[in-house]
């Protein structure tokens, strides 16, 4: 009995640790703000997890805001991971071109903002290999004091990705359902003779949640190079979710789109949104969106981010109570997870969920979600929503320790 009890507690452990060993988008400390992978460009549509060409690196920087206005010792560091985002066991010698560890140097004062802050920037290194990719961001050259981490993916051509996003076939899903198809064309310098080491990630509106998890066999056509999938149980199907809902927080002397509010304060301003109700039971309306993304700008002053001030946004959802479920709000600053900072408060007096929460001007789509996946009356679900969706292939090539990502496709639906 004692070993058994021995044994499940060994395997629990291996579990647990194998849980903790994946990395994820995550900001660690609560004076840390607005952390972005983008191209640091004016009125940029900054979207999580970018992926881009191994060919064509060079272009993004991370960046990041720090409230508590102590001057830092940030330094910066990349981790290789497999496809599952847990690090690999290379050197950092095998996929870094420079020396890890770099220390940020650049950093600006905000202008004009009543939430000072100090802005830093830095651009991404280039690496070496494709793959999935880590920003680490540790304070006073200690990398256990870790600041926040950020993913990004780089990519190579040697496979051709050739998927499309269709209305579901079956007659039950035809409202509420998309359909991938896929099918991969691959180069003459790699061997394929099955599908155990090739793994196929089809995400929407760069969330990093799969969203096939369970495909069937591949057939290979090694004549041809070729790799075809046959779906016949529906595997490809594809809750459509629904368009994202908008709030503009850009001016804090003007309400712009879905502001019901503006409180200019002494240190603060505080924004309030128009009550907002669940969307789940109506009929699918078409709405212009970002895919979830967020626009960092400050109206008056468009050009120059460091004007952008912070403010705290109420935001407030008219509904019933939902019994033994939490509401939360999915939003890209949380990633669109269920954060606990960001989970909403009833007032049954007056039935409504709301919270506050600290956002940098801009525009920014977001979604209500539930602990509970099964409730899709807060947003529900649409063939006919409006996504994108990126299709990543890994391979993992004979005798090598890491996973390649070696196609990708990003499609706009429809």
């Amino acid at each position: 009995m004692r070993a058994r009890i021995g044994l499940y507690w060994i395997l629990f452990s291996i579990a647990v640790t194998n849980v903790q060993a994946q990395i994820e988008n995550r900001i660690h400390k609560e004076y840390i703000h607005s952390a972005y992978l983008s191209k640091n460009r004016p009125k940029e549509i900054i979207q999580d997890n970018p992926v881009f060409d191994i060919n064509n690196q060079g272009e993004y920087y991370l960046s990041f805001d720090d409230l508590s206005l102590k001057y830092t010792n940030y330094q910066l560091r990349i981790i290789h991971c497999q496809s599952d985002w847990k690090p690999s066991n290379l050197s950092e010698i095998e996929y870094l071109s420079d020396f890890n560890d770099i220390p940020i140097r650049e950093s600006f004062n905000s202008m004009g903002t009543k939430i000072p802050y100090i802005h830093y920037i830095a651009p991404l290194p280039k690496v070496r290999i494709s793959g999935n990719y880590i920003v680490q961001v540790y304070g006073n050259r200690n990398k256990k004091d870790t600041v926040l981490t950020k993913r990004f993916s780089v990519f190579e051509n040697d496979i051709l990705v050739a998927g499309k996003i269709t209305f579901a076939k079956r007659n039950e899903f035809r409202l509420s359902h998309q359909a991938v198809e896929l099918s991969l064309s691959y180069s003459p310098n790699l061997l394929i003779s099955g599908d155990e080491n090739l793994k196929i990630i089809v995400r929407r509106n760069a969330n990093s949640t799969n969203l096939l998890e369970r495909l069937p066999q591949a057939n290979i056509n090694a004549y041809e190079r070729k790799i075809s999938y046959l779906f016949f149980d529906n595997e490809n199907n594809i809750p459509g979710s629904n368009e994202y809902r908008m709030i503009d927080v850009r001016s804090t002397q003007q309400k712009l789109n879905f502001v019901s509010s503006i409180q200019a304060l002494e240190n603060y301003s505080l924004i309030t949104t128009y009550p907002e109700t669940p969307q789940g039971n109506y009929s699918y309306t078409q709405k212009m969106d970002m895919n979830g993304a967020v626009v960092i700008e400050n109206y008056e002053n468009p050009e120059n981010n460091l004007q952008a001030d912070y403010v705290w946004c109420n935001f407030i959802f008219k509904s019933r109570k939902w019994e033994n479920e939490d509401i939360y709000l999915g939003i890209l600053p949380n990633s669109f997870k269920l954060d606990k900072t960001y989970q909403l408060e009833y007032d049954e007096s007056n039935e409504i969920y709301s919270k506050k929460i600290l956002l940098k001007q801009g525009i920014y789509n977001y979604h209500y979600l539930s602990n509970n996946s099964s409730n899709t009356s807060l947003e529900g679900n649409y063939s006919q929503t409006e996504n994108l969706y990126e299709i990543l292939v890994y391979f993992r090539k004979p005798g090598q320790r890491y996973d390649s990502l070696l196609g990708y496709q990003r499609i706009s639906y429809p």
